[in-house]
């Protein structure tokens, strides 16, 4: 399993793909040349030159527009570019680490995932292929839906802490749980990012087409999610809230509010994981 990188290197990655000034110029020779366009429009208006100030503000906003037409869909498409591209980056690393490792006995599902298990675990061992997690063995499941491995970071860490404070708990893909199989655990806690439009991670798919088939009954589980999004979209967070919505429709309980994270998400997931410990004691 490959680590994700760093919270501070995420929101670093985040803030470079939406502000980016550099990210503009490319785009500039089409709005130079749409601010050539309108002077030369001024330039050959039968309006005598006196009124030509009149004409100046409604120019200087049409370029403006004319800038924001064609700069902000393009930034958009970039930056998921960009995402993708990273997550193919990473995808190869862990590739060709796993190869790089020696073969060795595989460790235990049940073991924390030290520095020295990870190392003894078998190369080629992506997290969909984890044997299930069985009702009984945790107190608090913690299944997390990634495309990138930001979900999977924060879920890592949220078992981390958990167990830190003495509870027995548990990061697992949403691909390696059935629906059938979540009314056996009393805590079950979901982090999750939206992909494309408004859909779920690749490993959460199954997980999301089970909610909207058939029902369950969850009455004895306490659940909450953290979701994560980007505000520039509109559907903003919307596999998160499906989850929240679907979790709710099957009987189950709160036991802390959602959390919608924007692409600065720190703050917000140390909250709702506080809040999330304050409530499970």
């Amino acid at each position: 399993m490959n680590n994700p990188a760093s919270l501070e290197d995420q929101a670093q990655h985040s803030e470079a793909l939406q502000y980016a000034p550099v990210s503009y110029l490319k785009f500039w020779p089409a709005i130079i040349a749409g601010l050539l366009i309108s002077v030369g429009i001024i330039g050959l208006s039968p309006i005598p030159q006196t009124s030509l100030l009149v004409w100046i503000p409604p120019a200087l906003l049409g370029v403006m527009v004319l800038a924001a037409i064609i700069t902000i869909p393009r930034l958009k498409k970039a930056k998921e570019e960009s995402w993708e591209k990273r997550a193919r980056e990473e995808a190869l690393a862990a590739e060709e680490a796993a190869k790089a490792q020696p073969a060795a006995t595989a460790a235990k599902p049940e073991a924390v995932a030290t520095e020295a298990t990870k190392a003894a675990e078998p190369a080629a061992a992506p997290a969909q292929a984890a044997a299930p997690v069985v009702a009984g063995d945790v107190d608090v499941l913690i299944l997390w839906g990634s495309e990138t491995g930001t979900a999977q970071g924060l879920a890592e860490m949220t078992e981390a802490k958990l167990k830190d404070s003495g509870m027995s708990a548990r990061a697992v893909s949403m691909g390696n749980v059935t629906l059938n199989a979540l009314p056996g655990f009393g805590k079950v806690l979901m982090i999750t990012s939206t992909w494309g439009d408004g859909e779920p991670p690749s490993n959460a798919i199954d997980l999301w087409e089970s909610f909207q088939k058939q029902k369950v009954d969850m009455s004895n589980t306490r659940f909450s999610v953290l979701s994560l999004g980007d505000t520039a979209y509109p559907q903003f967070c919307k596999c998160g809230k499906d989850f929240d919505e679907f979790m709710e429709s099957q009987g189950a309980k709160r036991l802390h509010p959602r959390v919608d994270c924007d692409l600065d998400y720190e703050a917000n997931f140390e909250k709702w994981l506080s809040g999330v410990q304050q409530s499970i004691k």
